[in-house]
């Protein structure tokens, strides 16, 4: 997994590193629990609680290429 942005949702940037998310699947776990996959989209401020983010747009897409 990994994120990108953009200003004018054509040309994107990928943010940080890439993320291996084979392990949040109920195949991983050791007796079948359920991990819970999710998908979404957060922004915090952790150290004065002062900041937010609004997200006009959310996108999710599936490579169907690498499933």
């Amino acid at each position: 997994m990994w994120f990108e942005w953009s200003y004018d949702g054509k040309e994107y940037e990928a943010i940080g590193i890439g993320l291996d998310t084979t392990i949040f699947s109920d195949e991983y776990s050791k007796y079948g629990e359920f991990t819970g996959s999710f998908v979404g989209l957060t922004c915090a401020d952790r150290v004065k609680h002062q900041q937010y983010a609004d997200f006009d747009f959310f996108e999710y897409n599936v490579d169907e290429m690498n499933e």
